[in-house]
């Protein structure tokens, strides 16, 4: 489906919720690519649960002893630690897979919600057109931020295309995700492509985007509304 000003509110709706859909069965057991590599992961190394360094020194040391208890004969006991951590290993994937399945839950009644404006429109300003839109950017601390001002005349899915060049590795993240979906990423080693919509109330909305990567790299590029309620 073409994404421009021709595009009508039935059909922008529809497609917004299609697509928060498949983003919310990508984060469930239908996704069988992803929570098959959580089963091998978390049944044959639980203590990864803890984290990477954590988990790599538990399973170091069940290791150790396990060999200890094999070289001293004491096979039965070697072949009890396995079981016990092969079952405390399903029980971490099931734990995983229920918390996942939780998470998915809530972002996808997240990204349904409409976003609240931040302030109601007033009488001087106008609803914002199709087309560029001002995206300046600053050094907050450890990342980029910018603000991408939007005035919505009417409740509804508005569609945003970001790019960014010469921006090095990274990652362009919102914040505050409420009636946010962002279906496509795309880009290579110096810039990036995200396309977002937006399920938005009636107002005036700052759009605060967040770009954490390479410190010599400050990114620079353009926001383009293309298409809106109608």
């Amino acid at each position: 489906m073409k994404l421009d000003s021709q595009i009508t509110r039935v059909e922008l709706e529809r497609l917004f919720m299609k697509l928060t859909l498949a983003e919310f069965l990508g984060n469930t057991p239908l996704n069988l690519r992803m929570f098959a590599r959580y089963a091998v992961l978390f049944v044959l190394f639980p203590s990864m649960v803890l984290g990477f360094r954590a988990g790599l020194w538990i399973m170091l040391a069940f290791c150790a002893g396990m060999l200890t208890a094999m070289l001293a004969g004491q096979n039965e006991w070697a072949y009890a630690a396995v079981k016990i951590w092969l079952l405390v290993g399903v029980v971490v994937f099931i734990g995983v897979v229920a918390s996942t399945s939780l998470s998915a839950v809530k972002r996808l009644r997240e990204s349904r919600s409409a976003r609240p404006a931040d302030r109601p429109i007033s009488s001087s300003s106008s609803p914002t057109p199709c087309g560029e839109l001002p995206m300046p950017w600053r050094r907050d601390q450890d990342a980029y931020t910018a603000q991408i001002t939007l005035c919505a005349d009417q409740a509804g899915i508005y569609a945003l295309l970001i790019e960014l060049q010469d921006c090095g590795r990274g990652h362009l993240v919102a914040e505050g995700m409420r009636g946010l979906c962002c279906p496509r990423r795309s880009g290579g080693e110096n810039n990036l492509k995200l396309l977002a919509l937006l399920k938005l109330e009636a107002g005036e909305h700052r759009l605060r985007w967040r770009f954490v990567g390479d410190d010599s790299h400050c990114p620079r590029g353009t926001a383009t509304l293309l298409c809106r309620p109608r």
